[in-house]
């Protein structure tokens, strides 16, 4: 089977991550299923999701490519077409059937493209049940929407018990887009309620970590000799950070305002790393309604106690985490993928 996903740029994101491990999912259970992604633009990482499946050995299931104006992709060659909130094709493919609309961005501007499909679009496939109810709200008349979860690959539950312990102090972990939605100013606020706490650092990691701006908001609170910074890290290094947290019993946050499925939280869960994130739907989803793990929005004073609560129980919530994380294994993705295929099967086969 093969599967043509098209997508607007290419980043160290978590559209890539969701492809990376749907291909993983494919391997593993030895599928028949070859994915192409066909990108609009390179953002920088296009050259490490090549690697990485190279690396991985995924050739056989993946390959990424640029889209460009010369390119002459037969649609025909395709067995079903995915496209992830790139409403910039539709007029390309509005003669070719099996074609379907992946929508993950949780940001309510870049989805308003769902009020005006074209009529040839069969299906609109999001990650999460929570995340289904939310565009079937806001948007009237949409075409069936399936739900296929996003798989985490069995490296992240694996943990390094040799992994190197490089710090006195316990982390406090933002890992993310740093702009509103994602409301990372939210998680500095959070981190200076422990600013005085000789046991607390923290890691930033999202693209501009290390800009004026941002630095100058952690000086002014006193974060900035004890905070890690970094403006990204390469696909096949997520597994380390989260090593890297858990050796040092830390905790990581979640601020979002929104999310359409919250992979990274996945795979903090999974790798045994305890969690606080907001109280959005996804969230809830993710945690199964447990509040120890959720805070609402904006109540900072909640979100430290808890924070404070995860550190003194830290072995029992990890322990925790990795219970609830099993929903996030490949067989539940392979699941829904099976469910897909059958109601969605082509009328040729």
């Amino acid at each position: 089977m093969d599967v043509l996903i098209i997508y607007q740029y290419c980043t160290f994101g978590g559209v890539e991550r969701v492809v990376l491990n749907r291909a993983q999912a494919f391997k593993t259970s030895d599928y028949n299923v070859h994915l192409s992604v066909g990108y609009l633009h390179d953002s920088g990482a296009l050259k490490s999701f090549q690697d990485y499946i190279s690396e991985h050995g995924l050739n056989n299931h993946l390959k990424a490519f640029l889209i460009s104006n010369s390119t002459n992709l037969n649609y025909d060659a395709y067995d079903y077409i995915f496209i992830i909130d790139t409403p910039q094709v539709f007029g390309q493919i509005q003669n070719v059937d099996n074609v379907f609309i992946e929508c993950h961005t949780s940001y309510i501007e870049n989805r308003q493209y769902l009020g005006n499909i074209p009529e040839n679009i069969q299906g609109i496939i999001v990650p999460s049940k929570s995340f289904r109810s939310l565009i079937l709200d806001e948007f009237s008349q949409l075409p069936p929407v399936f739900v296929i979860p996003n798989p985490v690959p069995e490296n992240f539950y694996s943990f390094d018990s040799h992994a190197e312990i490089y710090f006195v102090k316990r982390p406090i972990t933002y890992f993310g887009r740093l702009d509103s939605w994602k409301n990372y100013d939210e998680a500095l606020r959070i981190f200076s309620y422990f600013s005085n706490d000789p046991d607390k650092m923290f890691i930033i990691i999202g693209n501009g970590a290390d800009d004026k701006k941002i630095l100058k908001s952690l000086e002014k609170d006193g974060l900035l000799a004890k905070s890690l910074l970094r403006s990204g890290i390469e696909f096949d290094h997520a597994t380390y950070l989260i090593n890297l947290v858990k050796a040092h019993k830390g905790v990581f946050i979640s601020p979002s305002k929104g999310e359409s499925f919250g992979l990274s939280v996945a795979e903090f869960m999974c790798g045994g790393v305890p969690v606080l994130v907001s109280k959005i739907p996804a969230h809830e989803e993710l945690l199964e309604d447990d509040e120890k793990f959720l805070y609402p929005l904006g109540d900072l004073q909640t979100a430290k106690k808890k924070i404070t609560q995860i550190f003194q129980n830290w072995e029992t919530y990890s322990v925790k985490m990795t219970e609830y994380a099993q929903k996030f294994r490949g067989h539940q993705f392979l699941k829904a993928w099976d469910e897909f295929i059958n109601t969605n099967r082509r009328s040729e086969d």
